[in-house]
């Protein structure tokens, strides 16, 4: 049984609501860095893009736990939109607010220490050209009532699928001073001359970087030799910068959030 003290700083707790009978591992998950699409690309190069890969890794998704087809007729009735599931659900889609949305009521109340709220977005570069996904900032540090995940069907009249185990959510805890005690200063990069010089080394490099790729490229197709390292791809944010051994210092460049730890 999980206590009901207060939480330690930085801490997210996830009530099971009850009478939902569920396994947890099905409804919720830390978010992992490989996307389908992604793995489609020509030597799976999407992945040298750290910055991407990095979102991808970032809070934890949940999950459609039932197959549902989905149609919405252009009207502003929840009414106007028709959900056919494989199986009834509590947790599964329904149409609750109208105008093309579609909900999903989840299987948790979740807590946040007081510094800290929710950030509900849709699942991290997931994309999918049908419906779009709702983002929302929740107080989890103080609501006493589960949220609603919710998307934006973008198509009149043609049905939707969202397969059984497809995310349909990323949560993602989120200071909530943070914003508001965080000042934005608009300045002359000419005023920083030392972070000029690093800003103009470094688009120097990548433009040398770009041009071999290019070379690369074109000696591929000519050739059939397939490009490796720089040819490949751009390593600069990888390596960071520095004054380290080899010249470059190392950096985080993807998270790992801990899976959850079921305590019921």
């Amino acid at each position: 049984m999980t206590s009901s003290a207060a939480l330690l700083p930085n801490t997210i707790r996830a009530y099971v609501i009850p009478g939902a009978d569920i396994n947890a591992d099905e409804f919720i998950k830390p978010c992992t860095p490989r996307r389908n699409w992604m793995s489609e690309t020509p030597q799976k190069y999407i992945y040298k893009c750290i910055p991407l890969v990095s979102a991808n890794t970032m809070g934890w998704e949940l999950f459609n736990p039932v197959d549902s087809d989905v149609t919405w007729n252009g009207g502003d009735m929840n009414t106007d939109i028709s959900v056919t599931s494989l199986e009834t659900h509590r947790f599964g889609m329904t149409s609750h607010f109208g105008c093309g949305m579609i909900t999903w009521y989840v299987p948790f109340l979740f807590r946040t220490s007081p510094e800290l709220g929710l950030l509900a977005t849709g699942p991290s570069n997931h994309g999918r050209n049908d419906a779009v996904a709702l983002e929302a900032f929740i107080r989890t540090d103080w609501l006493p009532f589960p949220f609603t995940m919710n998307w934006r069907l973008t198509r009149k009249n043609k049905t939707v699928h969202f397969s059984k185990g497809e995310p349909i959510c990323r949560i993602l805890p989120f200071p909530i001073a943070m914003l508001d005690e965080t000042s934005l200063e608009i300045a002359e990069l000419t005023d920083d001359p030392g972070f000029l010089a690093e800003v103009n080394a470094w688009g120097s490099k990548r433009m040398e970087n770009v041009a071999k790729q290019a070379s690369d490229a074109t000696r591929w197709l000519k050739t059939g030799e397939k490009p490796t390292g720089e040819g490949v791809w751009n390593s600069q944010y990888v390596r960071k910068k520095g004054k380290g051994a080899e010249g470059f210092l190392p950096h985080q460049t993807l998270f790992s959030c801990a899976p959850p730890v079921d305590k019921r």
